[in-house]
């Protein structure tokens, strides 16, 4: 029950067998507290947005692959929006200013949307504790078809001195095995041991209906990542022996310390783009990097072929008579 006490209003519920009764300044925050203990969801005890969201953060995020990121994506809203601004004024209008605010200081559309993820998650929640009537309408931005980025030769030496330095040892192993093969993240947590021999590895994966394998040179940084990694872990994937959210998260803190927690496109799977893209440049035919990398359509492959320019010259040259 919500009822005036003096210039305030008091929100009288019970929770866990105790009764409660907390003041609040406003009605609607005290009618939130109501309706989040009635539902047995985390107690509201501010509508200011940045409160809102740090107290909700657990509960809407606790369980996501990447919770690190969506805690990146609300520390960079606040600086857009002010941190008493009340989730009841958040509106289509509103929101369209803080898009507006973010394109101004050369955010991405990629990053634009991430962030508009965390808000209309933030924003559906209060939604269902009746806070606002309805959430309001959110227009994403449009981002470009795949992914462009890759890993320079100095932020791959970053990487190198990164890991090494906070002892994250199957984490340096599992980034340079992703590198130097072009192999996807989930292709190397399965990996079994019998799969490599001598300076080969045979992936075995699936993609729509169909099962397929390849095999690719296992040299250089691959090769020392998979003795490494096996060296550390005695199980049959000893790459498995690190879970996928751990990894994740150690690719977060390199990127926070890199100063790039706000690149959208720096992912793990950078790396195995970061591969293709180097084959491709260093005059390897299409239909090799094809084969390598595992694609299913050349249509896939010919996303890198802007990186040989020579290609087409030397092609030429089979025109002319002998």
């Amino acid at each position: 029950m919500v009822r005036p006490r003096g210039k305030k209003f008091m929100a009288d519920v019970t929770v866990g067998g105790v009764r409660k009764r907390i003041t609040f300044d406003t009605m609607g925050e005290a009618r939130a507290f109501e309706s989040s203990a009635t539902k047995g969801l985390p107690l509201i005890h501010s509508l200011a947005f940045k409160r809102f969201h740090e107290e909700n953060f657990k509960y809407l995020w606790g369980d996501n692959k990447a919770p690190i990121a969506s805690l990146h994506a609300l520390h960079a809203l606040d600086k857009f929006i002010p941190a008493w601004t009340l989730i009841t004024d958040i509106k289509t209008p509103f929101i369209m200013g803080v898009i507006a605010k973010m394109q101004k200081a050369h955010a991405s559309n990629a990053t634009i949307n991430r962030r508009l993820s965390a808000l209309s998650r933030l924003l559906r929640h209060a939604e269902r504790l009746e806070i606002i009537p309805k959430r309001p309408h959110i227009e994403f931005l449009k981002e470009p078809h795949g992914r462009e980025r890759v890993l320079s030769s100095s932020e791959e030496k970053s990487m190198d001195k990164y890991f090494k330095h906070m002892g994250l040892e199957k984490s340096w192993a599992l980034s340079f095995f992703l590198l130097y093969t072009g192999c996807r993240l989930g292709e190397a947590l399965s990996l079994t041991r019998d799969r490599v021999d001598g300076h080969r590895v045979t992936f075995h994966y699936s993609l729509t209906k169909n099962s397929k394998t390849r095999v690719v040179p296992l040299v250089g940084p691959a090769l020392d990542a998979w003795y490494l990694v096996c060296g550390l872990s005695e199980d049959e994937r000893p790459f498995g022996s690190l879970s996928r959210n751990t990894y994740r998260g150690h690719w977060m803190r390199f990127k926070t310390h890199m100063g790039l927690w706000d690149d959208d496109e720096f992912v793990p799977h950078m790396l195995r783009h970061t591969c293709a893209s180097r084959l491709v440049s260093k005059g390897v035919p299409l239909p090799q990097v094809m084969l390598w990398m595992g694609h299913t359509s050349m249509q896939t492959t010919l996303r890198y072929s802007h990186l040989a320019p020579e290609d087409l010259v030397k092609a030429a040259e089979a025109l002319w008579p002998d």
